[in-house]
């Protein structure tokens, strides 16, 4: 948590550096910057977070059934999962439907599935930033970087961290 508050100080310090503008205007561009780091780092959140519970299912599927006793092991444990993407579960059959095992793949389990909204939000962010482009001083994006990379961790152990298992 200490860590989110400190990216909060970070970003804060890139609104202090436009001062000299016209009030109406940087006003406009407060809102705009506001927008901008709120979005991205609300994306960047949720593909931490998306990463987070991929892991646990990895990692931690006996903290995962703990916190969610009726999950469909068949989807989500990817032990059992794995098989989903070919036709009655026999790689040998070949896929279960079209793109099943290449482009399609994130709809046949829970592993593949959270690992397209990890790569969708975090390129959605990167998207993001990219239109909402402003010439800034070369340590402002190192700051962006790390806040930005501290928040992708945050939402990460919160998720991951949920799911201990203790047998």
């Amino acid at each position: 948590m200490r860590s989110v508050v400190l990216c909060g100080i970070f970003l804060a310090k890139v609104f202090i550096c436009c001062a000299q503008l016209p009030a109406d205007e940087l006003k406009k561009l407060r809102k705009k910057r506001i927008t901008n780091y709120a979005v991205t780092g609300s994306m960047v959140f949720i593909a931490g977070a998306a990463d987070g519970v991929n892991q646990a299912l990895v990692y931690k599927y006996g903290g995962v059934k703990r916190v969610f006793p009726n999950l469909n092991d068949q989807y989500w444990w990817p032990v059992q999962s794995a098989y989903n993407k070919y036709k009655n579960g026999d790689p040998a059959l070949g896929a279960k439907f079209p793109g099943s095992c290449t482009w399609l793949v994130f709809t046949t389990d829970g592993y593949h599935m959270t690992r397209f909204i990890n790569h969708l939000f975090m390129s959605g962010a990167i998207a993001f930033k990219i239109v909402g482009h402003e010439k800034k001083k070369w340590y402002v994006y190192l700051m962006e970087v790390a806040g930005y990379w501290i928040i992708n961790r945050a939402g990460f152990c919160l998720t991951y961290n949920r799911f201990t298992y203790f047998p």
